[in-house]
């Protein structure tokens, strides 16, 4: 049975590999998926992912693969407190982009997801950008 399941993921992995655009379209959905996965935006990732894979001109199913591959719940645990903690090193003090009127559950959470989603998206630059960098070494090794 593992060894089944190690064919067949072997065998989708060379299709994605021999997708039209070649390796480098590949390794730029890679990142584009990657860089969705590090974004605070839970149930949004794929979406996030096909939007980077279509502005990088990168592949939706490897951008797909990568997202789902790197965010996921247990992932997420650990990603959302280092994004508020660098959200919160990253903004200066006293720079608010909050409204000073509204619900109180949105007054009360905000603050929060205002730091998390700037640790969020410097985490998606690097990740991507890493991402990009070594998919397309790797890919270059086995082409």
């Amino acid at each position: 049975m593992l060894q089944q399941f190690r064919q067949q993921a072997r065998t989708r992995w060379e299709r994605l590999l021999a997708s039209p655009g070649g390796p480098r379209r590949v390794a730029r959905g890679i990142a584009g998926g990657a860089a969705a996965a590090m974004l605070p935006a839970f149930g949004a990732h794929l979406l996030f992912a096909a939007l980077f894979a279509l502005i990088l001109r990168g592949s939706l199913p490897a951008a797909a693969a990568a997202c789902l591959a790197l965010g996921n719940p247990l992932t997420h645990l650990l990603l959302v407190p280092a994004e508020f903690a660098l959200g919160r090193w990253l903004l200066p003090p006293g720079l608010e982009f909050l409204p000073e009127h509204g619900p109180s559950w949105l007054m009360a959470t905000l603050p929060a997801a205002e730091e998390t989603v700037a640790g969020g998206l410097a985490f998606a630059i690097v990740a991507g950008s890493l991402a990009f960098l070594l998919a397309r070494a790797a890919l270059r090794r086995a082409a």
